[in-house]
């Protein structure tokens, strides 16, 4: 599943708030409304594998879930109306409960702050990931299996904020400043171009006798970003030498990771050797 946590510094705590001006009455939520659109729209139908938390100024946390959410439309109008009624459901359950409690189909409200999103985060086995200019390129990063992509609205992480997820790895998308919705549509395009890239057909890369050599080969590549698939002609418990070529290795990697891989082999090891 792909998670987006994102922090809303100024929307709103309380439904009292217009749905006639969401950029000023109702505390920027407009940001917050454009960057759900950004994580659950396609061109005819919506992202099911994708959850998104939205945290208001660090005591509410709203969650959407893409495999059930309901009545969810692209407009900013009619998502702030999920919002605005997820509020109201709070408000009524009065300040005495904390559990989490449903809204609208696929829509859970509760009184929350941010590290308790990061403990929940945690209990489910997701990678928390902050996204911020100054972080790691994100095609150099070695993606996990289950992100959690945390964002700021229109502001910056408050210097809490920061303390709270300065642990966290940080990726970035460039060293230009982007708008919210922008970077999860462009993480959205970055992972699935991964997908479609993890279900071409593995490419020889190199082959090496033996595999401790093969093993070192492969750590370095994953180091560089290069996922790696090792091949064997034998199990290695089965000859511990190499009889007839029955202890040959190959190393095998996505076609468009084939010559970046191939130069760091070069660089490390020796000229990869591919026939």
């Amino acid at each position: 599943m792909r998670r987006f946590v994102i922090l809303g510094h100024t929307a709103p705590l309380t439904p009292e708030f217009s749905l006639n001006d969401l950029p000023g009455g109702a505390g920027r939520i407009d940001v917050l409304c454009r960057a759900i659109g950004a994580a659950f729209f396609l061109s005819h139908d919506l992202r099911r594998d994708v959850e998104v938390s939205l945290i208001l100024q660090g005591k509410i946390q709203i969650r959407i879930l893409g495999s059930k959410v309901r009545h969810l439309n692209p407009d900013e109008r009619s998502t702030a109306a999920l919002i605005k009624h997820a509020l109201k459901r709070l408000q009524e359950q009065g300040d005495e409960g904390r559990e989490e409690i449903g809204s609208t189909l696929g829509i859970y409200v509760s009184r929350c702050d941010l590290p308790s999103v990061l403990d929940r985060l945690y209990q489910l086995g997701a990678r928390p990931i902050v996204l911020h200019e100054e972080g790691t390129p994100i095609e150099s990063f070695t993606m996990p299996r289950d992100p959690a992509f945390f964002l700021s609205d229109h502001l910056d992480f408050t210097p809490e904020e920061e303390e709270i997820l300065a642990d966290i790895p940080r990726v970035s998308l460039g060293r230009i400043p982007l708008h919210t919705s922008q970077c999860i549509t462009i993480v959205h395009h970055y992972l699935d171009r991964r997908e479609e890239e993890d279900m071409e057909e593995l490419v020889l890369c190199h082959k090496v006798w033996g595999e401790p050599k093969a093993l070192l080969i492969k750590g370095l590549l994953e180091d560089f970003g290069i996922p790696v698939n090792l091949v064997r002609h034998a199990p290695p418990s089965v000859y511990p030498m190499a009889v007839d070529g029955m202890a040959e290795v190959r190393i095998m990697v996505r076609p468009s990771d084939l010559a970046r891989a191939r130069e760091v082999i070069a660089d490390y090891f020796e000229p990869p050797v591919d026939e």
